[in-house]
């Protein structure tokens, strides 16, 4: 019986994480596309101008773009809240709102460290909640980003840009106490996202088991 009660559990597990991914490959195509049209767009707007693209006979050479065009591409949907990537803890969902599980992931960091947000965002939340200090940013697409333990000289209400520093690692947390920050993602009222999954490309490093 508990074979089978885990294999479900397992199951689960994996439906959720194949949602999630299909979900995030129909926002990235969908970000292609758009990409795409703004790049028609500018291209547009160069014509209409009469700054077309073409050959300098004279001197041989193709003239650049004007500075302000610049072509979109489908990048990451959130940046690292720290420089240094190193992942002690990953993430692991749980199977419901009162389940046992890591919502969120623990990134390597000492007291000091700047946190950067990884998306632009309002700082919604900073103090303490259950002795925790935590600080939260909720961001226009209505995910949450909330990091602990954290302290801010933001008041809440103020907006912030994606990898602007918002504040430092430092205060009280139950997670990998003075070595670590905990990033969690909430979309709505209970869905947890894994950070990892919608993060930057930027090389990581799993902590070694001791």
């Amino acid at each position: 019986m508990n074979n089978w009660l885990d294999w479900r559990r397992d199951e689960m597990i994996r439906a959720a994480k194949r949602r999630e991914w299909e979900r995030l490959q129909d926002e990235c195509k969908r970000r292609r596309i758009d990409a795409a049209i703004a790049c028609m767009s500018v291209i547009g707007l160069v014509l209409a101008l009469g700054i077309g693209i073409v050959a300098d006979a004279d001197a041989g050479e193709i003239p650049a773009y004007p500075s302000g065009a610049a072509v979109s591409q489908c990048e990451a949907l959130y940046g690292w809240p720290v420089e240094t990537v190193i992942i002690e803890q990953k993430f692991e969902r749980p199977l419901n709102t009162w389940s046992p599980g890591h919502r969120g992931i623990d990134l390597a960091a000492e007291t000091g460290t700047a946190i950067l947000a990884p998306k632009a965002g309002t700082v919604s939340f900073a103090g303490k909640v259950a002795g925790k200090d935590v600080v939260s940013v909720r961001h226009s697409n209505g995910v949450v980003s909330t990091f602990e333990p954290a302290s801010t000289d933001f008041a809440v209400g103020t907006k912030v840009t994606r990898g602007q520093t918002i504040g430092t690692v430092e205060g009280e947390s139950d997670h990998c106490k003075d070595q670590c920050l905990h990033w969690g993602l909430k979309r709505g009222a209970a869905d947890y996202l894994d950070p990892e999954h919608v993060s930057g490309n930027k090389r990581i490093a799993l902590k070694p088991l001791e």
